[in-house]
């Protein structure tokens, strides 16, 4: 990638107001791009919940988010036009996460907008959320910053954690959505979008030792439930 790139944190006054130009210049010519959203924009610039990626002298992309318990939430992202398909929207979110896994931030969030960036997002490593029964976009979407354990089709029957996309009352004899296996000698973590009234299952040694709803399974002692996702590194009895 090209070395003139660079992503800042610390913004300058005028570079925002380069931004504000180019953003003016874009809904006038094309009728597209955030300036709508400027005064959420110059919102997170006061907050410092704003990134920008530079070419050179020229801002030529930003960001702006929102801080979510163990995720950060992209609000809004952009690529100034001449620089688009170029790759360089990928190296600006592959700094950004970065920057968020190194200050302990577990994903990404957003929702997709326009529709037709889905195939960017998903080429820079986001995955679509789950229905999850709330008033969400079906254009959500996450990533995670750290290696997680994926939920499989070929798992260890006897040690295993299940997750459906029912309530206990629903579950019967269906199937669970999805499963990991679970190895606690190695134990790799798992982050996975969730409703709090799922049911999961833990099962160890062919035994199935707890079973609940999410936001039961959960305790002081090992809380799993984080607003919007599961994230378990570690299983107690």
């Amino acid at each position: 990638m090209d070395s003139a790139l660079k992503v800042k944190f610390d913004i300058e006054k005028s570079e925002l107001d380069e931004i504000e130009n180019w953003l003016k210049k874009e809904l006038l010519t094309s009728k597209n791009g955030f300036y709508h959203n400027w005064t959420l924009i110059i919102k997170s610039y006061s907050e410092k919940r704003m990134a920008i990626l530079k070419k050179e002298k020229n801002v030529i992309g930003y960001l702006i988010w929102s801080i979510g318990d163990i995720y950060v939430e992209i609000d809004i992202f952009e690529i100034k036009p001449v620089f688009r398909k170029k790759g360089i929207g990928k190296y600006f979110i592959n700094e950004i996460s970065r920057y968020f896994k190194k200050n302990n931030f577990l994903a990404l969030k957003l929702f997709c907008e326009p529709k037709e960036s889905e195939a960017f997002w998903k080429k820079t490593g986001f995955i679509k959320f789950p229905e999850r029964g709330y008033s969400e976009s079906e254009l959500t979407f996450f990533k995670p910053l750290i290696i997680v354990n994926k939920s499989q089709t070929n798992v260890d029957e006897n040690n295993k954690l299940e997750l459906w996309n029912l309530e206990p009352y629903k579950v019967k004899d269906s199937k669970p959505k999805w499963v990991w296996n679970i190895d606690q000698s190695n134990f790799i973590p798992i982050l996975h979008p969730c409703n709090s009234n799922w049911n999961i299952r833990w099962t160890k040694n062919g035994k199935i030792v707890k079973e609940d709803k999410v936001k039961y399974f959960t305790n002081k002692d090992n809380q799993i439930e984080f607003s919007q996702f599961i994230y378990i590194e570690k299983l107690i009895e």
